[in-house]
């Protein structure tokens, strides 16, 4: 820092703001930084540059593995669809009939939503969660057309939302 006469420390801009001044400077190579850019440390403050801010693992996402989950995401959709349809026409109408396509709904969720997360290693990245509700709306599609139609019900709406939440949770 430069000091002016009288001791007080004269004000300098930032490296990567230049029109901030400040009287801050990184803890590794003595740049100037403001507020806005500093990353605090263990160490102390530093810039972008020294801080190597690097996005976790967890939520980074490389293209084979979306490209997987993708396909993962379209198999298991269209499958657990028609599984449940076909099993929908076996079932007999009535309460059970209405509790059991809930609970297809649920399960159609849950199985959706690990089967992606085990295509893709179990990362978390946001595009995911987008995956697995659109793969559940294409089961859900799929169930209605094998089945002849999709009956709403207090239960099924109860598993429709359910099921979607199990399709995302493991990406939270």
């Amino acid at each position: 820092m430069q000091q002016q006469p009288g001791g007080t420390l004269a004000p300098m801009e930032c490296t990567f703001h230049p029109q901030t001044e400040t009287l801050l400077k990184c803890s590794k190579c003595d740049r100037p930084i403001c507020g806005k850019c500093a990353i605090t440390t263990p160490v102390g403050a530093r810039c972008p540059e020294c801080a190597r801010v690097q996005r976790l693992p967890t939520y980074s996402l490389p293209a084979p593995q979306l490209g997987m989950s993708v396909a993962v995401a379209l198999v298991v959709g269209l499958g657990s669809g028609v599984f449940l349809g076909l099993l929908e026409q076996l079932i007999p109408g009535g309460f059970f009939g209405a509790i059991f396509v809930a609970l297809g709904y649920v399960g159609a969720g849950y199985v959706i939503g690990e089967s992606i997360s085990r295509a893709s290693n179990r990362k978390r990245a946001t595009p995911l969660q987008l995956l697995a509700v659109c793969s559940y709306g294409i089961s859900i599609i799929t169930f209605s057309l094998v089945a002849g139609g999709l009956v709403i019900g207090l239960y099924s709406l109860v598993g429709l939302v359910v099921g979607a939440a199990m399709a995302v949770n493991p990406f939270r």
